[in-house]
């Protein structure tokens, strides 16, 4: 597995694992829980890229692991908002 999919895996997980929360449970406060796990999951990724300590490729793995980590969040707000709406 590339470096690049193996060091964003984890901050995909945390991303995927509180945005499917938030839709499956259907909280009313569910765009701060999706807002709080996208944040967590930044905070993750640059623990995570940071703990590699390799300096080449740092800014390229860092956009690839927040793209992936903010595609999840949107498409999270989009089923919730379909099936919740904004109230």
């Amino acid at each position: 597995m590339p470096r690049r999919i193996a060091s964003a895996l984890p901050s995909w997980i945390v991303a995927l694992a509180g945005t499917a929360y938030a839709v499956a449970f259907g909280s009313a406060q569910w765009a701060a829980v999706i807002s709080a796990t996208i944040g967590a999951s930044l905070v993750l990724s640059f623990v995570v890229q940071l703990s590699m300590q390799r300096k080449q490729g740092l800014v390229n793995r860092l956009a690839f692991t927040t793209a992936g980590s903010l595609v999840i969040g949107a498409v999270g707000i989009g089923v919730a908002l379909a099936r919740y709406g904004l109230g």
